[in-house]
């Protein structure tokens, strides 16, 4: 018999289930935050120096993979700066942008400004609303929105532009349209709004620092992946002037992969530090082998949202969890809900049932080109990327992006095949490495 309750398992359940970014400044949320998980070192207290210490504006970037924690610690940069001589807003691009399709200055600027609008709400020395500071920005740099209601509130028109800016292409074609016209004037446009926005909101001096969230969940898919990917570049790299905001201090999150092929882009943007949040280091440095420490902190992670974890499962099936899901801490906590749900369904399952039922649920796909199967190998041999002519930068990203591929930071970068595909990668006769000549 089980030493838990249903109301008990119900409630780890509920405890488990929200994987949203923890916002710092709810003391709820704040309650279950496990410092320096991904390490001792405090990359992100550098990033809140720089921004503390330079005046007038600049460019960050902060990057990770997808479920690395890295919005719970934008929100908790945002936490940290605020104050009397610092405003912050916090945009999650997500929610205005297309992040399947291909992406272009108009829209990406339209996206930010429009969200960092809507954040900035009725303040100010002119108290104009959202809206009357939209039709402004619109306006000014002559974006055409026939389809989108400006006479109504900022809900109205905020719904009306996701809509467009996620589904509707021939709006998107049209704001493409507006820059090829003239590029040169819409920048200048949009970067004299900005400075008079912040002048507005900003009336003392005080710092105003913009987070500009999601942008690393940009990829497209089959055919498109190339135009996609070669769209982000070109969007940093070409027009990376252009996202530099003056009086503004922007955060961008980008996708490790980009900042992997051009490492030479912070110095185009301006110098400013970069913030890596990879995976929880679970294994040992360029190892397969489990780190207690970052075991530890997983442990750690568990326990501050359900205490009494211990009367469901044992520590070394919950290490068993922790070395499945690779560092990953949505697919960790998605492993842990799935191992419920299934005793709540088959309470007599054993744990070897019960992990079968989660390597169902989180492992890639087994769905690998063969010719890749060698880099694969290479890969967990060095863990490096090993790119060459047959396996190049576009797959990375898109393993990366699939988590095929997971991404450490323990001292320097470093990658390493998901866990539960490493077994059936290193056994294929393809991994085996190619035997010398015989003379």
């Amino acid at each position: 018999m089980p030493n838990y309750t249903s109301e008990a398992l119900s409630e780890f359940i509920k405890a488990v289930q929200d994987t949203k970014p923890l916002n710092i400044a709810d003391p709820a949320d704040a309650a279950r935050y496990v410092a320096h998980l991904q390490g001792p070192r405090n990359a992100l207290g550098r990033l809140k120096s720089e921004i503390t210490h330079q005046d007038g504006d600049g460019v960050y970037l902060f990057t990770g993979q997808i479920g690395s924690g890295k919005s719970t610690e934008l929100l908790r940069l945002k936490k940290e700066l605020e104050g009397p001589q610092c405003k912050v807003y916090y945009c999650d691009l997500g929610d205005w942008l297309n992040l399947s399709a291909p992406i272009d200055l108009v829209s990406m600027l339209l996206g930010l400004v429009s969200s960092w609008i809507e954040a900035v709400g009725v303040v100010g020395r002119t108290r104009r609303t959202p809206i009357e500071r939209l039709t402004d920005f619109l306006t000014r740099t002559n974006i055409n929105l026939d389809k989108i209601n400006l006479g109504a509130d900022i809900g109205v028109a905020k719904t009306q532009i996701q809509l467009a800016l996620k589904t509707d292409e021939a709006f998107r074609a049209g704001l493409e349209q507006t820059l090829k016209n003239n590029v040169a004037g819409f920048v200048s446009q949009a970067h004299r709004f900005v400075a008079e926005l912040v002048a507005d909101i900003c009336p003392h001096g005080e710092k105003c620092v913009l987070i500009a969230d999601s942008l690393e969940k940009i990829r497209g898919y089959g055919a498109e992946s190339e135009k996609v990917y070669e769209s982000v570049e070109r969007l940093f790299l070409s027009e990376g002037a252009a996202l530099r905001l003056p009086s503004v201090h922007v955060v961008y999150s980008v996708s490790p992969f980009l900042l992997a092929q051009n490492p030479h882009l912070p110095g185009i943007l301006g110098q400013g530090v970069v913030v890596n949040m990879p995976s929880v280091h679970v294994f040992k440095k360029r190892s397969a082998a489990l780190d207690p420490e970052g075991v530890q902190q997983m442990t750690n992670l568990l326990a501050l949202r359900y205490a009494a974890w211990a009367k469901f499962f044992t520590p070394a099936f919950l290490e068993r969890l922790i070395h499945d899901s690779g560092g990953d801490l949505r697919d960790y906590l998605r492993a842990i809900k799935v191992v419920l749900l299934e005793m709540e369904a088959e309470p007599d399952a054993g744990e070897d049932e019960l992990l079968s039922v989660v390597h169902s649920q989180i492992s890639p796909p087994k769905l690998v080109p063969t010719a890749d199967i060698a880099w694969m190998a290479r890969l967990e041999r060095s863990h490096d990327p090993e790119l060459d002519d047959k396996v190049n930068s576009l797959a990375f990203q898109r393993y990366l992006a699939t988590k095929h591929v997971l991404a450490y930071l323990n001292g320097d970068a470093w990658y390493a095949i998901h866990p539960l595909l490493r077994d059936w990668v290193m056994a294929r006769p393809e991994a085996q490495p190619a035997q010398p000549a015989a003379h």
